[in-house]
């Protein structure tokens, strides 16, 4: 049987939620720009004596299921595709039945067009590891695994949650027929009246002087379309119903809640459908088979590569159904790809842990030989520290060839990519601009341009010590570092470890309590990486450069070479460039001109 390698499965990259989310994104933003132009483009709705606005269930249902798509979009796509291709008929049938308030023909070109982006992206397969990991799983051993005792009904708590959704719905809908049933009894025997508008208690609310009674209250879509001294016909019952004729009672909107309701039930219902049949398919066919070592306590699944050095991260981890007794590291087989968001099994000591969900990223497991290590302990009772561990050569080869090359005299230089550090410095005073639009009275323009102006200038000032401007030099003999806060040169033997996160964020340790200076880099998975990174180093190549000339280092000293003439420039930074002082000036100005416009 293969063995699984940490070559094997290095530099693979899994987003299967960050796509779904991204697609689920897509159809809101394509649902929110139709209902947008609903809003915008529609004929009003004039409601009149003759022509009064009753219960409409259909225009109800719209509402509901339009109110459902952006939920139900980040449960299931192809719910939310059925969704939206029932409201373009249902919309098209009450257009056909209200042919006087019908949309413009475009725009119900542009709800079909909303159905078929959701058919599509619902339609879409997520991307998948990379050629690496598919070359990985063609080459490597495939085996069935052993059939479980028992498999468990994957999805039981989306179903769970289903349940109530559908009660809830079934209830409301219920309700709001009976409610709209008696109330329209009621206003069947009322009588019609004319009455005198006397009084806006509210927005909603109209007060209103009936002949030969006292004066009533009237409840009402819009006070302002009455004005007072107008006359409107009343609806009036004996029991204390008063209600506008061109108004009648309405209860039709609970159906939009019943809707809305439903419609995440069966989002509900179809990832718990998802979620068992990628779980059942584990064990109905050949998985890739390979060895591992596993870390089994309690209920607690953490897999390694057969060739992990102590202080090495998990590859996977999972939680099994069925509680492992030993608490150390023993040799097992795994059953499928090890890779996030993926359904894994581990066969150990004859045992199959069958899997509650798929695998999560191995970091939040144990490292392999022990836990993390104790900063305040010392030589053999700590626990070896993966950040400290020599590079393997996938990770050299993983690095830029300008930062590999063995010259110790070369100065290597790292920065953010200056078009992410404008971005940021002309996005991040925006939000507080809009706070301070909603704090203070009215300004003439030159009062907007003085309250812009430190705004303005504080978000360029922390752009430039944050992005903008260099931030780590090295080459053989140490480094100098422009941290966020503080800069220090330092040779590789003050250097005490280096890390670096998913995020980008490399923390440079100068004691062996984590204390030190944090650099920023591209995270591993940035949202927009070749657009607003270009060719920035990422945080593990940045971290994997800097250990690669500590490693160097420490050979040089331990042969006693001393090929290093001296130390890489002093972290002293460098005075901002022009262009952010007239980032700074049009900021100004343009974020006042906008601020003025809002004041006024």
């Amino acid at each position: 049987m293969t063995p699984l390698l940490t070559a094997d499965v290095f530099g693979w990259t899994m987003r299967p939620v960050r796509w779904r989310r991204a697609r689920a994104l897509l159809v809101v933003v394509a649902a929110a720009a139709v209902l947008s132009l609903h809003v915008a483009f529609d004929p009003p709705v004039e409601c009149s004596d003759v022509a009064p606005c009753g219960p409409d269930w259909l225009n109800a249902l719209l509402f509901g299921l339009v109110a459902a798509l952006p939920v139900v979009a980040f449960l299931s796509l192809p719910v939310t595709a059925w969704l939206a291709a029932l409201f373009f008929t249902a919309d098209a049938i009450w257009q056909e039945a209200h042919p006087g308030l019908a949309s413009p023909a475009w725009l119900t070109g542009a709800d079909a067009a909303l159905a078929l982006l959701a058919f599509v992206t619902a339609r879409l397969d997520p991307p998948g590891l990379g050629s690496a990991a598919e070359m990985w799983a063609a080459t490597t051993s495939h085996r069935k695994p052993p059939a479980p005792a028992i498999l468990p009904r994957y999805g039981f708590g989306w179903r769970l949650l289903a349940v109530p959704l559908l009660l809830g719905a079934l209830a409301i809908a219920g309700l709001a027929l009976a409610d709209q049933t008696g109330a329209d009894d009621r206003l069947a025997a009322a009588d019609r009246v004319t009455a005198e508008v006397t009084a806006h208690p509210d927005e909603y609310t109209l007060e209103v002087r009936l002949p030969g009674a006292a004066p009533a209250r009237v409840t009402v879509a819009d006070a302002d379309e009455h004005p007072v001294g107008s006359h409107v016909t009343v609806l009036v019952s004996g029991d204390g119903l008063y209600q506008l004729v061109s108004e009648p009672y309405d209860a039709s909107g609970w159906l939009s809640l019943a809707v809305l309701l439903a419609g995440v039930a069966a989002g509900c219902l179809a990832r718990a459908r998802e979620r068992a049949a990628v779980a059942r398919a584990l064990f109905e066919g050949e998985q890739p088979a390979t060895e591992v070592y596993v870390w089994a306590h309690g209920g607690r699944v953490a897999v390694y590569a057969t060739d992990a050095r102590p202080g090495e991260p998990a590859l996977v981890e999972f939680f099994a159904l069925a509680r492992h007794g030993s608490d150390d590291i023993r040799p097992g087989i795994l059953f499928g790809v090890p890779a996030q968001r993926h359904w894994c099994a581990v066969a150990v000591d004859g045992e199959l842990l069958v899997p509650r969900g798929p695998a999560r990223s191995g970091r939040f497991a144990p490292a392999y030989g022990g836990p993390a290590p104790d900063p305040a302990l010392d030589g053999p009772a700590a626990v070896p520290d993966a950040a400290r561990l020599p590079l393997r050569p996938e990770e050299i080869l993983a690095l830029r060839r300008e930062d590999v090359a063995a010259d110790p005299e070369t100065v290597h230089t790292h920065r953010h990519n200056r078009f992410s550090g404008y971005a940021v410095v002309v996005a991040s005073s925006w939000p507080f601009l809009l706070i301070l639009s909603r704090l203070l009275p009215a300004l003439p323009y030159w009062g907007a341009v003085a309250v812009t102006a430190p705004v303005t200038a504080i978000a360029c000032l922390s752009g430039w010590r944050m992005f903008l401007r260099p931030r780590v030099s090295w080459n053989g003999a140490g480094l100098s570092v422009v941290g966020s806060i503080g800069a220090r040169l330092l040779v590789w033997s003050d250097v005490h470890a280096i890390r670096a996160d998913r995020h980008g964020a490399v923390t440079i340790e100068t004691d062996h309590h984590g204390a030190g200076l944090v650099v920023t880099a591209r995270g591993e998975h940035a949202l927009l990486p070749r657009v607003l990174s270009g060719d920035e180093r990422t945080g593990l190549q940045l971290s994997g450069a800097l250990r690669l000339a500590a490693e160097r280092a420490e050979a040089r000293a331990r042969d006693r070479v001393r090929d290093v003439v001296s130390l890489p420039p002093a972290p002293v930074a460098p005075p901002a460039p022009a262009p952010l002082y007239g980032a700074w000036a049009a900021e100004t100005l343009l974020y006042a001109l906008v601020l003025a416009g809002l004041f006024g």
